[in-house]
């Protein structure tokens, strides 16, 4: 291209050319600041402004433009020097004359918000000698007015009860309902407070009409062709937790003592399922269950046979509709009506024609009325008597069906101070041997109950609870179940052991490791804080996080234990048990609601015994959890 006569001009500055800087991508960040630093030093070695100012700076330390310190004026008054503020000391102190200083106090606490109780302390009331002594509102009615052989058991069913299982006579709930169910065959609601006896009140009708069949059966046939366990599946009992799908288990065989050939079990989760479709296929009459375990049965095992089931009992109907299995029991009946309508069903003498459904429930609720709308036609309603009292707080919207005999109190304690007033209360309650058998301890969550366990059994010993202590006992004769701090030694424990060795050698200073604080088989230990000297008190923990063959365990340990013990559990010990000898239940966090405070406290003061409870709360909002 020619020449145009074009000139361009760049203006420059006076400044030096700065090199261009890299910007060093990749690499670990400590990489890259050494790069960088090593550039900006190389970069400065060569700017001759930097070389002044550090000639400068070099020139300063050396000294050659600093002048030296001038010597201090000599004293001329002859006396001794004394410094104003003494800094420390400089030479020999005299105890004597001194006064001793004291270290300087550091208080430290987690806890710097503590509001002010709002609510008075009130004084214990005197007993008035003459006062009335409160009748229990649960407690078994008097022989003389009702017997078991009146309601319509047979004298052998009765004889049962009174000489094996200790029941002289009928609560009021169960006088209602026997002799309800007994005779009629329509659907049911049972409503009574918690301990009065719910459980017999729906299953000694069945176990009576069983045995009223057979009977039948075999006068017909000549004393052959009774009821046995190839008969067919007759009654399904579905509760919403493990633990008490295992105590109306226990119930229930203890009951059919009277009637050995009336075969019963359970299909609950946390069970082996191949050896419960073998129980299966040998046959039941009766079946105990969970929701969500029974549907798996009825999709899965074709052995299951329910066209002949006539009843169907759903206890605690609004923990049922809590837990969610609203859909698991919708199945549940819509596959019975199924399969009942494919086989064209035969009468069979003594049984209802068609299938009877039970609702039983401490509690009457929204949810509970969905339940029986899904499941209850026409059905009939039993609850006991209750006293005026009672009708008119649930004419005004406040029902609450606590026993009569039960003594509630509340404490306002600071957050602070909720551990040591815990172990206060438990030690003073066992001071005395044999003033207080069980306490139940009820708390919000299971790292709560592991933690308060550890705290109340440091330093004594702990025992190991379980299927598998049971089984490393049988392979290691020489190990004991009982020691000071390290409950049992496994060859598989020392195999974890050493795992969680490496582990820990291999976390940053200050880390801690996650969970596996206590051995899940270590559900049971001796409290050296709450013992006194001649009564031993252990303390047993359960909540929903334990594996279920342990918590069967420990719940079994528990109730049959004859020395004082203590309970830490969740909501999951809450509901239905009867766990006998309970005369203290302590709610450390408060319930969520009103109907789970009433199944807490409800395992206390039991068939018309006496007990109490005490509810922990905290200073400001909490207060108003008593209105």
């Amino acid at each position: 291209m020619a020449d145009d006569g074009m000139l361009l001009n760049f203006a420059v500055g006076d400044q030096p050319w700065a090199p261009k800087t890299t910007a060093y991508k990749g690499g670990r960040w400590k990489d890259r600041l050494t790069a960088k630093k090593a550039l900006q030093y190389g970069q400065n070695k060569n700017n001759p402004d930097y070389k002044k100012e550090n000639d400068a700076k070099n020139d300063v330390r050396s000294g050659s433009n600093f002048e030296p310190r001038p010597f201090k004026r000599q004293r001329t008054d002859g006396g001794e020097y004394k410094p104003t503020h003494t800094t420390g000391r400089t030479g020999p102190r005299d105890n004597n004359n001194a006064p001793r200083q004291r270290p300087k106090e550091v208080i430290s606490s987690l806890f710097t918000y503590n509001p002010t109780a709002t609510t008075a302390p009130v004084e214990e009331e005197e007993e008035v000698e003459d006062a009335e002594p409160i009748q229990p509102s649960n407690a078994p009615l008097s022989s003389e007015l009702d017997t078991f052989t009146s309601l319509g058991l047979s004298p052998n069913v009765a004889r049962h009860l009174l000489e094996k299982m200790g029941i002289k006579a009928p609560t009021a709930i169960q006088a209602k309902a026997v002799a309800q169910l007994v005779k009629d065959d329509s659907d049911a609601f049972i409503q009574a407070e918690t301990g009065s006896g719910k459980t017999l009140a729906y299953l000694l009708p069945i176990v009576q009409r069983l045995v009223t069949m057979s009977e039948t059966a075999r006068k017909a046939n000549g004393g052959t062709g009774g009821l046995t366990r190839d008969s067919g599946l007759f009654a399904i009992i579905l509760a919403p937790t493990r633990e008490l799908s295992k105590q109306i288990s226990t119930v229930l065989e203890s009951l059919l003592g009277a009637a050995h050939w009336i075969v019963a079990g359970t299909v609950i989760g946390g069970e082996k399922k191949q050896s419960e479709k073998a129980r299966l296929r040998k046959g039941l009459n009766i079946l105990v269950a969970t929701p969500g375990r029974l549907v798996d049965h009825l999709e899965h095992t074709e052995r299951l046979d329910v066209s002949n089931v006539r009843w169907l009992v759903l206890d605690e109907g609004d923990r049922l509709m809590e837990l969610g299995f609203e859909n698991d029991i919708q199945k549940i009946v819509s596959l019975m009506n199924l399969r009942m309508r494919k086989v064209q069903q035969t009468p069979i003498p003594g049984l209802p024609e068609k299938r009877t459904t039970v609702l039983c429930s401490a509690t009457i609720k929204m949810d509970v009325e969905r339940l029986g709308n899904i499941t209850l036609k026409e059905a009939v309603s039993i609850s006991a008597e209750k006293p005026r009292d009672a009708e008119d707080a649930e004419k005004n919207g406040h029902a609450f069906s606590a026993p009569a005999q039960l003594k509630q109190s509340y404490a306002v304690v600071p957050a602070k101070l909720r551990l040591v007033t815990l172990a206060a209360i438990l030690r003073r309650s066992f001071a005395r041997k044999g003033s207080v058998m069980k306490t139940i301890v009820f708390m919000s969550c299971a790292d709560s109950v592991d933690f308060h366990f550890e705290v109340l059994t440091r330093g004594g010993q702990k025992k190991i609870t379980g299927s598998e202590a049971k089984e490393e006992r049988k392979k290691n004769p020489e190990l004991s179940d009982l020691d000071k701090m390290n409950p049992i030694t496994t060859p598989a424990k020392k195999e974890k052991e050493k795992e969680l060795s490496n582990y820990e050698k291999k976390l940053a200073p200050g880390k801690i490791r996650q969970g596996g604080s206590i051995d899940d088989a270590c559900t049971e230990a001796i409290s050296p804080i709450i013992s006194g000297k001649d009564n031993d008190v252990s303390i047993f923990r359960m909540h929903g996080s334990l594996p279920q063959n342990i918590r069967t365990s420990t719940l079994k340990a528990f109730t049959n234990n004859k020395d004082a013990s203590v309970m830490i559990c969740t909501d999951v010990a809450s509901r239905g048990l009867d766990l006998p000898n309970v005369d203290f239940v302590i709610e450390y966090d408060p319930a969520f609601s009103k109907d789970d405070h009433l199944h807490r406290i409800g395992r206390t003061a039991r068939a018309g015994r006496d007990g109490r409870a005490l509810i922990f709360l905290q200073p400001g909002n909490e207060e108003g959890y008593v209105d």
